[in-house]
This record gives structure tokens, C-alpha cells and sequence, in this order.
């Protein structure tokens, strides 16, 4: 083999996608995902991996913090030297979790990552109410009852929002009825990262100004895992 193929070999190798789970320290080897994100929902990575350990377990990797990382294509041997650029990362919680399959040398797993607001479906309420609250007022009262952390949402509202007498939650997951409220008023949330732990925060707007611009987004032809 010629030192050119073994280079085209090297760069051929490297895999731009890294899973991590919390708590996790085997090397997850991405096989391959599918991902879907919108405004007013919530995002969901499926991720198939490999890994030589023959037995992870759910319970090892369910509700666990996870991590995927896109890095930039490496074009050249001097890029296998130095840590390759992140993309985009995506940050989350594990909702779901199977093995596959196995073989002598290693075994299939898949998982799916959610935001932590996505586990707000399995708390169902038969009857509650709000008195004299706001529709933000009660949002942030539900996050909060959930151990969100006040830098893990945030409001952008330009429109004001009166109290009102009283808001009532009947047989709703505590996501549906957020999302209900937030419909009735025309208020829309995104997920976006924090710059320092790098993990997702909760963003809710009523404009334009919510959305995020200047994006440059690359194409490129589909060639599996190193597009």
C-alpha cells in the first residue's frame, strides 16, 4: 500500500461524531443517526453505536446527561494532529435505550437523547390550579418544579402578559398543558446551548428576534458518515 492510500485510509477512519453518556466510560462508536428538531417541540436523536463492552445496560444509561458531537471534516494528514472543530453539539438526556445485537468482538446498542423538558410527558396532573398567575408565571413554576435551574431558561417576551384569575391543568402531562398555554398566547420555545457548560437551555419568545440568524450551513454530497 502506498503512502498515499494509508493517508486516504487515516482520514477515512476518523468519525466525526462522538457519543458520550454521563457516567459512561467506554468508547461509543457512532454508527449512524437520525435526528429531527423544531420550533415548539422537542428534538430526538436516535443513535445506533458500537462499543466492545458486551453489556451495557438501561439501567447504566437511562436518564443519563448525553452528548453527540459533530466535528468538521479533517481534509489533510496536518488536521489528524490537532483537535478537530465542533459544528454543532447536541446535549440531552437518555429517554431510551436497547441492545441490538453482538458478535465475539463487540455489540449494538441504540439510544435515543431528549431534552430534560421532554420528560415533562410522564408527569400526568388529573386536576390542579393557578390562581392570580401570569402565563410565563406559571411556566417558570412548573420548570422550577422540576429542578430546572434559572440559567436553564429564559424568557425573551416583548408583550405583556396580565395575570389572570385562574388557569386550570386537567388531565395534561405537565408538557401539554405548558405547550397549551403557550399556544393560546402566541409565546414559541427553542432549545439553545449554554456557552460554559455547554448543555441545552430553554428559550421562549414571542417574536421574530427569537429565531436564530446567521447561520452558514455547508452542503455537501451524501457519502454516508464522512460527508
Amino acid at each position: 500500500m502506498s503512502l498515499l492510500d494509508t493517508a486516504k485510509n487515516l482520514l477515512q477512519g476518523q468519525n466525526r461524531y462522538r457519543l458520550e453518556v454521563q457516567g459512561c466510560s467506554d468508547l461509543l462508536d457512532v454508527e449512524h443517526f437520525t435526528g429531527r428538531e423544531a420550533a415548539s417541540d422537542t428534538y430526538r436523536y436516535q443513535i445506533t453505536f458500537t462499543c466492545t463492552a458486551q453489556d451495557l445496560s438501561a439501567q447504566q444509561l437511562l436518564r443519563r446527561n448525553a452528548s453527540l458531537t459533530f466535528s468538521a471534516p479533517i481534509n489533510n494528514l496536518m488536521g489528524l494532529a490537532t483537535q478537530p472543530s465542533v459544528a454543532k453539539r447536541v446535549h440531552g438526556v437518555v429517554t431510551d435505550f436497547r441492545r441490538l445485537s453482538g458478535s465475539a468482538d463487540e455489540a449494538r446498542y441504540q439510544l435515543v437523547i431528549e431534552p430534560f423538558f421532554a420528560l415533562l410527558r410522564h408527569q400526568i396532573r388529573t386536576h390542579r390550579f393557578f390562581i392570580n398567575q401570569s402565563i410565563p408565571d406559571v411556566v417558570e413554576q412548573i420548570l422550577r418544579e422540576h429542578n430546572f435551574k434559572g440559567w436553564e431558561f429564559e424568557f425573551h417576551l416583548e408583550k405583556e402578559y396580565p395575570k389572570r384569575e385562574q388557569i386550570n391543568q386537567i388531565n395534561e402531562s405537565d408538557r401539554q398543558f405548558i405547550e397549551r398555554l403557550l399556544s393560546e398566547v402566541g409565546i414559541f420555545y427553542r432549545f439553545g446551548l449554554q456557552d460554559e457548560t455547554q448543555t441545552e437551555v430553554l428559550h421562549f419568545t414571542d417574536s421574530q428576534r427569537g429565531y436564530v440568524y446567521d447561520k452558514t450551513l455547508p452542503l455537501n454530497s451524501p457519502s454516508g458518515l464522512s460527508d
